[in-house]
């Protein structure tokens, strides 16, 4: 299930992240990343309802079919329930959970688990394994405190597995993970803040994903 989206992510400068707002907001992001080579968004269920019916008007405009959207924050069997209804590209959690994992596994829709420890990154690994499941993404969360030499050690225990760190991803640490090459598209919202989006500054967005852009292939 993973693999499409890894390959899509796998060059990928980042992936934003963004709390529920107006569909049309949403909408030109969507048409701006689009057009700035990035492939993906994750939408945050924060709160749960005003992202579904914000999700479920997206799924009714061309922009739907442009990026591929996931839906972030799902914590629960009963949440990702409500998710995959509106078949998103991808479902992704602050932690790992295995009635999570069942339920896009049942609906074919890639899970994405945050990881933290080497423990975290053995669990998922069993379970994936015992669905017969191939293992490539997960998402690295919080980066406070890890190291990328942490990172890499993990790596080296687990291949084959890359990492969206998030947690907060800036521009000033950008090239620090980006530095590790088991790390892709790193996730997050300070590289374009909320409030630019909730203006509608969208040359200062556009402006951001070039100088983010450029700065990937710097790194």
């Amino acid at each position: 299930m993973q693999r499409e989206l890894y390959e899509r992510l796998r060059t990928a400068p980042y992936l934003p992240t963004a709390f529920p707002m107006g569909v049309d907001t949403l909408c030109q992001f969507a048409r701006l990343l689009h057009e700035e080579g990035y492939p993906a968004i994750e939408l945050l269920a924060r709160p749960e309802e005003d992202l579904l019916e914000v999700f479920h008007q997206i799924g009714l405009r061309e922009e739907r079919s442009l990026i591929l959207w996931g839906i972030g924050t799902v914590k629960t069997a009963a949440s990702a329930e409500k998710v995959i209804r509106l078949r998103p590209d991808f479902v992704v959690s602050p932690a790992f959970s295995c009635q999570v994992l069942k339920v896009c596994e049942v609906a074919r829709i890639p899970y994405v688990p945050a990881v933290y420890t080497f423990q975290d990154v053995q669990n998922v690994v069993e379970e994936f394994e015992e669905l017969g499941l191939n293992l490539q993404l997960l998402k690295l969360c919080p980066v406070y405190g890890l190291t990328t030499e942490y990172v890499q050690a993990m790596s080296n225990c687990f291949p084959g597995i890359s990492f969206c760190p998030t947690g907060e991803i800036t521009l000033e640490n950008y090239c620090y993970w980006k530095s590790l090459s088991v790390i892709v598209a790193p996730m997050g919202s300070r590289v374009i803040p909320l409030a630019l989006l909730e203006a509608g500054d969208f040359t200062e967005v556009r402006r951001r994903l070039r100088l983010l852009r450029d700065l990937s292939q710097s790194c």
